[in-house]
């Protein structure tokens, strides 16, 4: 049988197809991981170069706005001004020129001159109070309405300056404003430049939000007032609402990679551009050289196929004949190959299976006369391995019945635990009561007594009247004994008052004592949940539970708002087990927003609870700004046993159970929707009930 295309052509062929395939699918990964690295790599140093200059100009101009201030508010003779200058302004500082003047005056009060900074650059004695003000203009209108103002003051050929000046108002005793006065001043650039002369791969230039070229590495744009308005970088940063971002943008046709940051209250703008062709200068030449290597390859590589197919085709020829001598019935035949390669295996083995194909036939009556034997022993086997199955099976039921009363023990913990935690709250709140406000009253009241003991005794009832009859030290006003009757009212006044918050809370105990007496009669059924439905207001059980959580929330600083918008809030549910289901919820947002704070990303934390009548259903929707639920176990929630806290904080079925309390009343609770660190929320919804009377109605 002869083939129209030799084996050997298609080795060749398959073997310099994939060769090819192979190395350009690696120059587009590698050209295209590459690109999108160097993005990256240029988009991160973008941002750090900006974002470190923005935090410098930050640093710089607060100290500029703090000593201009010191500057205008310093009084004294000439001599301890100049004193003052001299600490304010020293040798080191970037301050060259500063003036006070006052409210639409525009003659200098005092002035500062870095003298040394004149001579150094050749400038005349007047060049900062009237050569450069003519050439640059000081906006003194934007300095008092605006309260700063930073602009460009270098003139052409000669040294670039930046000028900044602030309003300073000057408050009489009373803190009342009666004047206010401006300060200008010259601040060189020097360490500015100096930091973006270390980019060597973009372009920053520092402007004002008015698009007002302040310093930039070529110091013709800067003496040219060279103007940003109309850059797509300069506008890009006016609209974006983040501080510091990186992105791509065209200028004259080319593509640049930019990023900008904002200074200085938004009044700087620090912009570092670079053009995409030369970041993406090594790409291309990784392009050229890989393109040169392929070659390389793909000519080495067909050259040691040619060879190597030499090496196959002619074993493999050989193999085909003997295996066509098979195929007509010949198997006595032998295959006899010498090399050491696959085509030696393949050849023992096909010798084998003839061997093998022989033996089989022989075999074939002796399987048939023991086919009957391994059946019986098949079907002894199958009846032990059914035998093992009822064992598992009932392995397996021991196991689910373990399993249901250790989840019955979990819900018993869980559902004490809220009412528990009030309680011990609560006792903790009385005990710093008695402490902090009802002791120091009695042992006031002991006071007053032990000193009118002491005046008895040391004098009888009439030393006892004088010294009544003495004025008060506290108020000359009165004396003694009408300062002890004011006392003992105000301590009488006061125990009577903290006996009714005492008394408040001795029924806020009782109540959560008979919540955990219901919870744990409730726990020794067995089968579903057995409620006794009443109709409540449901805005009056939200308080409840406001007013059972608002001790924990209190004691760590958070805020539990509220905002019932319902029009009808009545409701068909068993008191306690929907108090039991919302605080449960409110305190896994108190335990979210606990993590929030432990990772240093909440300084407040807030719970909100809002309601609302939609399609007749009425809605509560629990808010909080913990830490939130992950995508992946945001379909987890309400299955047994799961939860993301350690074993001291939950036990898994908390929301499971709420669930369950809330379906029984033909109700549901779902989850809404999350946001890491500002909203989480869960909505629970209930049937409003209707009377008969409104229902005749």
């Amino acid at each position: 049988m002869k083939t129209g295309f030799s084996i050997r052509y298609k080795f060749l062929a398959v073997m310099s197809f994939l060769l090819t395939a192979c190395v350009c699918v690696y120059l587009l990964i590698a050209v295209k991981v590459f690109k999108a690295d160097k993005t990256e790599l240029v988009y991160d140093l973008n941002r750090s170069q900006v974002s470190n200059l923005s935090s410098e100009l930050d640093t710089q101009f607060e100290g500029l706005s703090d000593k201009f201030k010191l500057f205008a508010l310093m009084t004294g003779g000439a001599a301890s001004q100049n004193r003052w200058m001299g600490e304010i302004f020293t040798k080191d500082s970037d301050v060259v020129f500063v003036s006070l003047f006052k409210n639409g005056d525009l003659t200098s009060l005092k002035e500062y001159d870095n003298k040394l900074y004149r001579e150094t650059y050749g400038l005349k004695e007047d060049f900062f109070a009237k050569v450069l003000p003519k050439s640059r203009p000081v906006p003194f209108d934007q300095i008092l309405k605006q309260g700063e103002a930073v602009w460009n003051a270098t003139m052409a050929g000669h040294p670039p300056l930046i000028g900044y000046g602030r309003r300073v108002v000057v408050e009489d005793s009373r803190g009342v404003a009666i004047d206010q006065m401006a300060v200008v001043g010259f601040v060189k650039p020097d360490k500015i430049l100096k930091s973006l002369s270390l980019s060597s791969l973009s372009e920053i230039t520092i402007a004002t939000s008015e698009g007002e070229v302040l310093v930039h590495p070529d110091m013709k744009s800067l003496n040219a007032e060279v103007s940003l308005k109309s850059h797509p970088l300069y506008e890009a940063a006016v609209k974006a609402k983040t501080k510091t971002s990186v992105l791509n943008f065209e200028l004259k046709n080319e593509p640049y990679l930019g990023a900008f940051s904002k200074s200085h209250g938004g009044k700087i703008f620090v912009l570092a551009e670079a053009e995409e062709q030369k970041a993406f200068g090594a790409v291309a030449q990784l392009v050229e050289r890989s393109l040169i290597f392929s070659l390389i390859v793909i000519t080495v590589a067909f050259l040691a196929a040619i060879l190597l197919s030499r090496s196959l085709t002619g074993p493999l020829a050989e193999l085909v004949d003997r295996m066509e001598l098979v195929s007509q019935g010949d198997l006595t035949t032998q295959i006899d190959i010498q090399s050491k390669d696959e085509t030696a295996v393949l050849a023992h083995s096909f010798n084998k299976m003839i061997v093998d194909l022989k033996q089989s036939r022989d075999q074939l009556e002796d399987i048939n006369r023991d086919l009957d034997q391994k059946v019986k022993d098949r079907t002894k086997q199958l009846e032990e391995q059914n035998h093992a199955v009822k064992e598992a099976q009932e392995a397996l039921l021991r196991t689910t019945r373990l399993a249901s009363a250790g989840e019955i023990a979990g819900r018993a913990a869980h559902e004490v635990l809220n009412p528990l935690t009030s309680l011990l709250t609560r006792v903790g709140i009385m005990e710093r009561k008695i402490k902090n406000e009802m002791m120091p009253q009695v042992t006031m009241v002991q006071e007053i007594k032990n000193a009118w003991v002491k005046d008895l005794q040391a004098g009888g009832f009439e030393l006892l009247v004088k010294n009544w009859e003495a004025p008060s030290s506290i108020s000359p006003s009165q004396n003694l004994w009408q300062e002890d009757v004011d006392n003992i009212q105000g301590v009488s006044q006061g125990l009577l008052t903290q006996l009714d918050g005492l008394t408040e809370d001795g029924r806020f105990l009782v109540k959560e004592g008979a919540r955990i007496n219901k919870i744990i009669n409730g726990m020794r059924k067995l089968s579903v949940v057995r409620s006794d439905r009443k109709k409540h207001s449901a805005h009056d059980l939200l308080k409840d539970c406001r007013n059972i959580m608002a001790d924990l929330f209190q004691q760590r600083g958070y805020e539990i708002q509220q905002q019932f918008q319902a029009e009808k809030d009545f409701v068909l549910v068993d008191h306690d087990e929907f108090v039991q289901a919302v605080t449960n919820m409110m305190r896994n947002s108190l335990q979210a927003i606990d993590e929030a704070r432990a990772e240093q990303k909440q300084s407040k934390g807030h719970l909100r609870i809002l309601t609302a009548l939609v399609d007749n259903k009425f809605q509560i929707y629990i808010e909080d700004n913990g830490v939130g639920i992950p995508q992946d176990n945001q379909e987890k929630l309400f299955k047994g046993q799961f939860t993301t806290k350690s074993p001291d904080e939950g036990t898994g079925i908390g929301l499971g159970i709420s669930r369950r309390f809330i379906r029984a009343y033909d109700g549901d609770i779902e989850f809404v929707s999350s946001t890491p660190y500002e909203k989480t929320v869960f909505r629970i919804l209930l049937p409003i009930h209707v009377s008969s009377q409104e229902v005749a109605a």
